[in-house]
């Protein structure tokens, strides 16, 4: 099994593409040699870029051409990503080839989209590129526009190879300005060999590392030597909030005798030293305490706690969930079909919120008719008493959670709205609440719960930032006029 299959897409194919003077955009190189399918034209012929290309227009590109393609893009993105309409050019005969005279503007684009990352679906395949253009009085029109493509299957998630089309695009363009090796016709075999092998190396073991023999081409750059690795593609971290409850994904102390080992190799001291806040942060994560209970029990800031775990969700350890109360409301998703299809799901799923993992307690059936049955934005404890659910055999708390986790199931929360602010208490209650300090801050701390219902605060946020329990929160709510509940 090769190490792409494990970790990254597969490379289906790479080839060099350039703006020929005479022919307009052409392919150059590709391996495998017949990759790509582009019927031959004239660059008069070429109405696409002639005519019909992208307009600029206040910040922003509008790409409508004859190639079928339309977006929108942003001057500060880095990434450009593009999706292909059906397209009104002639698709090659053979359907397995990529399309380049469907995306050759776009491979060969406007200024707009120089130095910029472009993923562009053609076909089967989706295409990662990074066009680049050198200015040059020895250049014919002044300027050599080429760019480096590399193709995956459609359906392939290609962000772990942004950092590596970018790298191989400006290595390029180095070679060039130093050595020439792109325009000088003798470079095409040193650039068969390091494509063919960029291929195999990354496909094969997710790093490249070559010298390229470049004698008799450029004497600057006689030997050059490139090295490329793929790493893993991770989501910038999410804003965590007070009220998030951290949900472990891994065993942390399995995690910790790991990083132990690749520190110690082959000794691991029965004393592991790790990160002293991760260390007590991560004692405290059972699933059930939220952010705020951490940095209590814990005794670290809050904020020191919240950046403790944003390391830990960036690196997948943890996921975030609302807090479990029986007064919850949940409802299905689209993915909730996934228990109904995925065995390996179901065996999860009954793994997970049986009691203790016990086998014969709830049948795998049970537990997909019970997942259908959570409809109409009814709460956790009316649904228990409706299905007559047995909580000696069912983890009610594990059985949301999972839903959750598997984006089956989503919190619906309540948000509640006030629509006037009045007092209604007579002028003798005001002065009479008024003169005691106890009574002013408690009149500051229901000023400031008021103030928090603008529909914008759902009612979880609102019980830990004013340190309250649902009870007494829903109590002090009843009591007060004008006020509308919003479930979303």
């Amino acid at each position: 099994m090769s190490f792409s299959h494990r970790a990254f897409p597969e490379i289906r194919a790479i080839f060099l593409a350039q703006f020929h003077p005479d022919q307009g955009p052409i392919v150059r190189l590709s391996i495998p040699e017949d990759a790509v399918g582009a019927e031959k034209n004239s660059y008069a012929d070429l109405g696409a870029i002639k005519g019909e290309g992208s307009r600029c227009r206040s910040g922003m590109l509008s790409a409508e051409n004859s190639t079928g393609f339309g977006t929108f893009v942003d001057d500060s993105a880095e990434v450009i990503e593009l999706i292909k309409r059906p397209a009104r050019s002639i698709a090659p005969a053979d359907s397995s080839k990529i399309d380049f005279n469907s995306i050759q503007t776009l491979v060969i684009p406007k200024l707009q989209l120089f130095d910029r990352l472009v993923t562009v679906n053609t076909g089967k395949y989706k295409v990662m590129c990074y066009p680049l253009c050198i200015k040059g009085d020895n250049y014919v029109r002044n300027a050599f526009i080429f760019n480096m493509c590399f193709a995956f299957d459609i359906d392939a998630d290609t962000k772990c190879y942004g950092p590596v089309v970018k790298r191989v695009g400006c290595l390029l363009r180095e070679l060039e300005i130093t050595g020439k090796l792109l325009s000088n016709p003798e470079g095409t075999r040193p650039l068969l060999g390091m494509m063919r092998q960029l291929v195999n190396k990354l496909n094969e073991h997710g790093e490249y590392q070559i010298e390229l023999d470049l004698k008799g081409i450029s004497q600057p750059m006689a030997s050059t030597g490139i090295s490329i690795k793929l790493f893993p593609y991770y989501e910038a971290p999410k804003d965590i909030e007070p009220y998030h409850v951290p949900v472990k994904i891994i065993d942390f102390d399995i995690a910790k005798r790991k990083s132990a080992q690749t520190v110690y190799q082959a000794h691991v001291p029965s004393d592991i030293m790790w990160d002293l806040v991760l260390d007590k942060v991560t004692d405290y994560i059972d699933n059930i305490n939220h952010v705020r209970r951490i940095a209590r029990l814990t005794a670290i800031h809050e904020k020191t706690v919240i950046l403790a775990l944003k390391h830990l969700d960036y690196f997948g350890c943890i996921k975030l969930v609302d807090i479990f109360r029986f007064g919850n409301v949940y409802e299905g998703q689209h993915h909730l079909k996934d228990i109904f299809r995925n065995a390996w799901l179901q065996r999860e799923c009954h793994r997970y919120v049986t009691r203790d993992g016990q086998t014969g307690s709830i049948s795998i059936e049970q537990l997909i008719q019970l997942y259908s049955t959570i409809r109409n934005r009814k709460t956790v404890a009316e649904w228990i008493i409706e299905n007559d659910i047995d909580v000696d055999r069912l983890d009610v708390r594990r059985f949301f959670m999972f839903g959750v986790l598997h984006k089956m199931l989503r919190r619906v929360h309540c948000y509640p709205v006030l629509s006037k602010l009045q007092d209604q208490r007579s002028p003798d209650d005001r002065e009479a609440s008024s003169s005691s300090e106890a009574s002013k801050r408690q009149n500051k701390s229901e000023l400031g719960t008021l103030d928090m219902l603008d529909g914008t605060h759902h009612l979880d946020e609102i019980c830990i930032l004013e340190d309250k329990d649902m009870d007494t929160m829903r109590e002090f709510l009843d009591q007060q006029e004008g006020i509308n509940y919003m479930y979303l």
